[in-house]
């Protein structure tokens, strides 16, 4: 367990049960539907921005078009998108959030989403530290069997 009182840009999180504990404590419960973006230092630590988003589309795999990067999917655009700021923020790694009102239960949106960022983090070559959910009673760390 890492020390309650360092900072928490400070705090080095060695495993994912490290980051719920650091995210439980920021976020706590869910509020809304939306989706937060955070960033993992090259020390291990949680960098700045954190940036949360309402709104995201309900199907990871619409087709959008941008015109930077032409016609992909919504996940395409939001795993482009964040490897953008993980890049400007000289950051080591992606950590995604998905924050929505109910139990702590894997439900079809949050699989269909959690599988569609995977696979596009992979596919682009993002590192993709880890995904959670933000639901009604704390933070539920999004395994593979989760998802699949």
């Amino acid at each position: 367990m890492t020390d309650q009182n360092t900072p928490k840009n400070d705090r080095p999180l060695r495993d994912d049960d490290d980051l719920r504990d650091l995210l439980e404590r920021m976020l706590e419960r869910a509020s809304r539907r939306q989706v937060w973006l955070m960033f993992i230092d090259a020390r291990g630590c949680l960098g700045e921005p954190l940036i949360p988003m309402e709104g995201y589309p309900e199907d990871p795999n619409a087709l959008t078009r941008t015109e930077d990067l032409g016609e992909l999917t919504e996940a395409q655009l939001l795993v482009q998108r964040a490897d953008l700021l993980r890049e400007v923020t000289s950051s080591e790694s992606v950590v995604i959030v998905w924050e929505r009102i109910g139990p702590p239960a894997v439900g079809v949106d949050d699989r269909e989403w959690a599988r569609a960022m995977r696979d596009a983090a992979f596919a682009l070559r993002v590192p993709l530290r880890a995904q959670f959910i933000l639901h009604d009673g704390g933070v539920r760390l999004l395994h593979l069997d989760d998802i699949l």
